[in-house]
């Protein structure tokens, strides 16, 4: 969103600038000195002021709406997990808050929490997806009232606009149902959620799964009642899909390597359905299954320059990322020395790592498949 919104602004100034030499008959080299020699010089100030207040207004609504999950959460009986802006990320570790990094494609903010301890109907979920859109609703309109009725300076003014404006469209983006890049939003939650006991269910137990691992608990020790077996997964359905990846994920930790593999093929077979994001990760847990089972010609296929520039984009905060280079390095690349580095900086730092249960997980498969590299 930033990004587009710097590039609109510079194409606004090329078009204006261009539309000056087009229409004045006179060279770009003049026409940029009468911008910044005459009295629109004047306005750029303003327009990088209110560019500033802009990436204010935005990290603040974003941090606003997370916490209306949070309070709304709260009230209904789901426990804290993790709270995160950005790659900041609020954890609770052994009694204490803990700040940490963590970073996930698509997203600028996340609130997890852990649901009450009620049987599944009993468990409300609309008060949790609906708090985020209230939260920016409310304090959007705070900002407008404050802006009628209030007399401030310019630069408050502006503040105060930038607020109402990024509040009220992040409320709309967030409540009107909405599929966005092929995940339900908040709204859409809101509405279906109670409708579909299924879907219920699995948000329920990702939520539960996330704050077992966080906590230290390995996918491999989570329960088998929470992975019934199922004929017909939905691929298309993100929350299914989302939940698969955490029984490959787990397959993977007990070494149950060919069912893991048989599973990631059946989801690649309806891979045009499923999101960007989730094929990606199906393909990094592709890679680790084929070299684990000495699949080297199909890994090397799957680990192109897309995958390599993922691993090294999300391998800072996620230890799965440092799984899949690990075994690039040793089994692709023949690198051992590298590969081993690799496996003793995750240890070395297995505390920064906001899920504890993954990084203990990945550093077993790592230490696995060092030991086992001649035969893989």
């Amino acid at each position: 969103m930033v990004l587009g919104l710097l590039c609109g602004c510079a194409i606004g100034f090329l078009v204006g600038i261009g539309a000056a030499v087009v229409f004045n008959d006179i060279s770009w080299s003049e026409a940029i000195h009468k911008v910044f020699s005459g009295n629109l010089s004047r306005l750029l100030i303003p327009v990088l002021w209110g560019l500033l207040w802009l990436l204010v207004s935005m990290l603040l609504q974003v941090t606003i709406h997370e916490g209306g999950h949070l309070v709304a959460g709260l009230l209904t009986g789901y426990r804290f997990v993790s709270f995160r802006v950005l790659e900041f990320t609020l954890i609770k570790k052994d009694g204490r808050y803990q700040w940490r990094r963590y970073a996930l494609a698509s997203t600028g903010g996340q609130c997890l929490m852990a649901p009450p301890q009620r049987p599944l109907q009993d468990i409300d979920t609309r008060w949790y997806n609906a708090g985020g859109v209230l939260a920016n609703i409310i304090v959007s309109t705070i900002a407008l009232l404050l802006l009628i009725y209030v007399d401030m300076p310019v630069w408050a003014e502006t503040f105060m606009l930038m607020m109402a404006f990024i509040g009220y469209m992040l409320a709309l983006v967030n409540g009107i149902p909405l599929k966005i890049g092929g995940i339900n939003n908040d709204g859409r939650n809101l509405l279906f959620l109670e409708k579909s006991p299924e879907d219920k269910r699995i948000l329920c137990q990702m939520l539960e799964a996330n704050a077992c691992i966080q906590e230290g608990v390995q996918p491999k020790d989570l329960p088998e009642a929470m992975f019934p077996q199922k004929e017909g997964i939905d691929w298309h359905d993100a929350l299914q899909t989302n939940w698969q990846l955490m029984a490959i994920t787990r397959m993977v930790n007990q070494h149950r390597w060919e069912d893991a593999y048989a599973r990631i093929h059946e989801a690649m077979a309806e891979k045009k359905h499923i999101i960007k994001l989730f094929q990606l990760e199906l393909t990094l847990e592709q890679i680790f299954v084929c070299l684990a089972t000495g699949r080297k010609d199909e890994a090397r296929e799957c680990y192109n320059k897309e995958m390599r520039k993922y691993v090294s984009q999300f391998k800072k905060t996620h230890s799965s990322k440092q799984r899949i280079h690990f075994a690039a390095t040793l089994l692709l690349d023949d690198k051992r020395d590298e590969a081993e580095a690799i496996l003793n900086k995750v240890k070395e730092h297995r505390q920064d790592y906001v899920l504890q249960g993954e990084v203990d997980m990945d550093i077993e498969l790592m230490e696995w498949i060092l030991e086992n590299s001649a035969t893989c």
